[in-house]
């Protein structure tokens, strides 16, 4: 009988590889994966740390995919080449993170959850919604997700999503200001119901989902913005932090491999 988590992680890796933009990024993925294995790496951990090699993977891709942007500019396919190649690279880093983590599960490397590329836009728009939606007032709030994880059969399990930013100065705000909203609608705090001027009284902040939720934040990092401190000083909100180099070195941000230690320890 057929796993229908397995079923369902191979349809999204085959649309992923079907992506014409995509496709140069996996071809210098799966170049550098052989160049692990050759270094004597085991396949198993190849997979592993190739995730710290991402950013690396992404710029080897670029020209290849710039001459595919060219082409659609040729056909009168798109017109502004400039806000393709930023849309692309997001797309591309987003892609590549789904299509490794996959991998790994397939490989055993992870247990058998679902990882939903670009939820808000796929059949896990509602899945999304049930477990992430807050209440302000008469208004609800999301999070800026590119990837979810979680576990279709454990209800009990946490919900995982991700921000996958090429740089930190992308949308990373909107998804800590989320954060801070749903730490103070699940806060236990014992004084909000005695004091009007609390914040979640004020603004009637509320959050109905039934599981935990847990934000990461990963970087490619393209402008080396990592080891500032003003940038840097976001990434305290979020539970996870990442970045698709090798070598970091920074307390509260860990090479991107390490997202396969921290799903292993939630899912596991």
């Amino acid at each position: 009988m057929v796993n229908p988590v397995l079923a369902e992680l191979r349809t999204t890796l085959n649309n992923l590889k079907s992506r014409e933009y995509l496709k140069p990024t996996i071809a210098e993925f799966n170049e550098k994966l052989d160049e692990l294995i050759s270094e004597r790496f085991s396949e198993s951990e190849a997979w592993v740390i190739v995730l710290d090699h991402l950013t690396e993977i992404m710029r080897k891709s670029q020209e290849n995919v710039e001459k595919i942007i060219q082409r659609k500019i040729r056909d009168g396919e798109i017109r502004d080449a400039s806000q393709s190649r930023v849309a692309v690279a997001g797309l591309n880093f987003q892609g590549i993170i789904t299509y490794a983590l996959i991998q790994n599960i397939l490989l055993g490397n992870l247990p058998k959850v679902i990882v939903a590329f670009r939820p808000k836009q796929s059949k896990y728009k509602k899945t999304l919604e049930k477990y992430t939606e807050i209440t302000v007032g008469d208004e609800t709030q999301k999070p800026d997700v590119d990837i979810m994880v979680f576990d279709p059969n454990n209800e009990s399990a946490p919900v995982v999503v991700y921000s996958c930013k090429t740089s930190l100065r992308e949308r990373a705000g909107q998804t800590y200001r989320w954060k801070l909203l749903y730490e103070m609608a699940t806060s236990k705090c014992e004084y909000i119901e005695d004091s009007d001027t609390c914040p979640i009284k004020k603004y009637k902040i509320s959050f109905s989902g039934k599981r935990r939720v847990l934000v990461g934040f990963i970087t490619a990092d393209f402008y080396d913005e990592v080891h500032s401190p003003q940038l840097r000083g976001m990434l305290s909100f979020f539970d996870f932090n990442y970045v698709s180099k090798p070598n970091i070195g920074l307390e509260k941000v860990r090479n991107l491999s390490k997202i396969i230690e921290d799903l292993n320890e939630i899912f596991g």
